[in-house]
């Protein structure tokens, strides 16, 4: 059954890889009624070859399965240089932005305050203050939460003190891409911060179900987004965490298209909508608990 009005939790705004008016005519066609955008924090890539598939099958697999050498793959897909390599066999490289451009996300909300959130992208480890990013976006009433990427940007955990302490203190989610080691310490702000909200993504990839278990006692929910997850970990998850845990999202524009191709909003919301739970369960992944965390 095809629900309307799903909100997609995370989506990257890159008008390089998908316009902004392709866009909104997809989310009309595929039932999607807002989207959460986030800054782009690298040039744009493709999963647009048999082999970046099967690779990308293949880590998902192994981390799910708790294989270590998952982890060392997961590892090398940020080289020396702290830059993306996307197929270490070929050599594609892919910069990774230090500073993302909250501003572009802050246009798009401004022409539709209607279609769209933002997350505001911050990088302790960057050029600027992210406090002080924090709220120079904060009074844009759009602007529902902090966005952090430790395993890209390569900081620990740790460093993102200032940030949680002032989400904490406002009532903003924070999502947040695990890293490995320090970088992955999914641990540290569930117990040094009770109340802030935290969303980790991509179903707590690299940890999936090592983070479910620990984040069961703490206020903790989960994005069901991007090639990192499939159907069937989508399945587990919502069993493992129940459904007032999980939100619906596509890390877009991010996935198996081809270059100039759309992008497929409606692949993760079909396996949320296939899944063996109430209409209102699948309600509340592909919108209802967003709306649940977010500041109003």
């Amino acid at each position: 059954m095809k629900i309307e009005g799903a909100i997609d939790d995370h989506y990257h705004f890159d008008p390089d890889m998908f316009p902004l008016e392709k866009m909104i005519n997809a989310m009309d066609s595929e039932g999607i009624g807002k989207i959460a955008l986030v800054a782009r924090m690298n040039e744009p890539f493709y999963l647009d070859t048999d082999f970046k598939k099967e690779s990308t099958r293949a880590l998902r697999t192994l981390l799910y399965e708790g294989n270590s050498m998952g982890i060392t793959l997961y590892e090398s897909t940020v080289n020396s240089e702290g830059n993306f390599a996307l197929d270490p066999l070929t050599e594609e490289i892919y910069k990774i932005y230090a500073q993302p451009d909250n501003n572009e996300v802050g246009e798009v909300i401004d022409k539709y305050p209607d279609r769209f959130y933002g997350w505001i992208f911050v990088n302790p480890a960057g050029p600027s203050d992210p406090v002080e990013e924090i709220k120079k976006y904060a009074s844009i009433p759009q602007m529902i939460g902090v966005k952090t990427h430790p395993w890209w940007h390569q900081y620990p955990i740790k460093k993102l003190e200032r940030v949680a302490k002032w989400c904490e203190e406002n009532a903003y989610p924070i999502q947040v891409h695990l890293g490995t080691g320090e970088m992955g310490d999914y641990r540290y702000l569930p117990k040094n911060f009770p109340d802030l909200k935290i969303v980790y993504l991509h179903a707590g990839v690299p940890f999936f179900r090592d983070v479910w278990d620990f984040a069961r006692d703490f206020t903790v929910f989960f994005d069901l987004s991007s090639p990192y997850v499939n159907e069937t970990i989508i399945k587990e998850a919502v069993k493992y965490l129940g459904s007032g845990r999980c939100l619906y999202g596509t890390d877009g524009p991010y996935g198996y298209q081809m270059p100039g191709e759309g992008y497929d909003y409606i692949l993760i919301k079909g396996w949320i909508e296939e899944l063996p739970i109430s209409t209102d369960d699948k309600v509340k992944i592909l919108r209802k608990n967003f709306l649940s965390i977010i500041p109003h």
